[in-house]
């Protein structure tokens, strides 16, 4: 039985945000083409036999219009597919609670630009059309069979949501036979460093059923690994790519996993930080004493067992709550500081985003 090295890094988002139209993740790559990936990445990307991302914004031209903030928030360009697979990439999760964000056409185009690309796709529902129903990608890496099954149980508005018993069924249909199965899974609440006890149940179901690794993404924060009984949960593996970074959402893991079969023989969580222009780069030195410092600590909190259930819920949700405020108030902060240095044509615009977001019409 041969060894499989297999990276998994977070949420890859290609695209400016509203707040930064000009200055965000797709304006560095227009800058940058495939050179915005630094060489040390990509290195490390190509010892790997695969590389799984989510991919947490379309990356399509379909219905752009470059004056209107509603068509370009968090909106990549096509050719990024192609930059991604020179990167190393080489599968790219689809279901989370953007890849509807900019219409039906532009999911699917985006499914289309990463398969011409090179890049295996997950998540993307029958045929890809993002149409109801689980449908596990297949592929064989050297001499191992996998099975990538895409989720998401995010319930936004553009999501593209699954079911969690035909989760479960897909992932029992795989493990039948000697596929390593690989959920990867959107899911969670973002920018708290733990999952919820809903997870930690959804995540021993997923086991129970025959997954060996289980990735997570959606928090934009890292959230623990927990590595028992021969497979692997990540709960979240925080922004790869992204803008707006704060400093809590500014750093994140590349996950390094040696697997032989369906068994886990170890791992490692590297740290990365986002530079100035969103690039994702490697930390060195205090910085990177400090953050293994805190992976460790968020490593333990899934790793303890749960005595007392409802107390647990609680604190989780108070916290929740006041990370959500403090988030819409460092959004504000940042959206006036930046409102200057966009495009007067996107000023009204970004303004009545709030209403429309209040009408739930954004």
């Amino acid at each position: 039985m041969g060894v499989l090295k297999i990276a998994c890094v977070g949420d890859t988002m290609c695209g400016d945000s509203f707040n930064l139209l000009g200055r965000g993740v797709a304006s560095s790559i227009d800058k940058y083409g495939s050179d915005f990936m630094p060489d040390e990445i990509i290195n490390i990307f190509s010892s790997y036999d695969m590389v799984i991302c989510n991919v947490e914004s379309v990356l399509s031209n379909i219905g752009r219009d470059e004056n209107s903030l509603r068509t370009l928030h968090m909106r990549g360009r096509p050719q990024t597919a192609a930059y991604m697979a020179r990167w190393g990439m080489t599968v790219a999760h689809v279901a989370n609670n953007h890849i509807l964000e900019q219409g039906l056409d532009a999911a699917v185009d985006t499914v289309k630009q990463l398969e011409k690309a090179g890049i295996k796709t997950a998540g993307g529902g029958k045929d890809n059309s993002f149409q109801s129903g689980i449908k596990s990608l297949r592929l064989r890496v050297g001499d191992e069979a996998i099975a990538v099954v895409g989720a998401c149980f995010h319930n936004g508005k553009y999501a593209f949501r699954s079911d969690l018993d035909a989760v479960i069924k897909s992932i029992k249909a795989e493990a039948k036979g000697e596929n390593l199965v690989i959920v990867s899974v959107h899911w969670g609440d973002e920018l708290i460093d733990r999952p919820s006890i809903w997870q930690r149940q959804v995540a021993r179901r997923f086991i129970d059923a025959g997954a060996s690794l289980i990735i997570g993404h959606h928090p934009h924060v890292v959230q623990g690994i927990d590595s028992s009984d021969s497979s692997l949960t990540a709960y979240s593996l925080g922004n790869f790519i992204f803008d707006g970074n704060s400093e809590a959402t500014g750093w994140s893991i590349i996950l390094s996993i040696t697997m032989s079969g369906k068994e886990v023989l170890e791992w490692e969580a590297v740290p990365i930080v986002s530079d100035r222009n969103h690039r994702p780069v490697l930390v060195e030195g205090v910085r990177k004493g400090e953050l293994k410092k805190e992976i460790s600590r968020r490593c333990d909190l899934v790793k303890q067992n749960i005595a007392d259930v409802k107390r647990y819920q609680k604190e989780y949700e108070s916290e929740l709550k006041s990370l959500e405020t403090k988030s819409r108030h460092r959004l504000w902060l940042n959206v006036i500081k930046g409102f200057s240095r966009c495009r007067p044509i996107y000023w009204p615009q970004i303004l009545w985003r709030s209403v429309q977001r209040r009408l739930g019409i954004w």
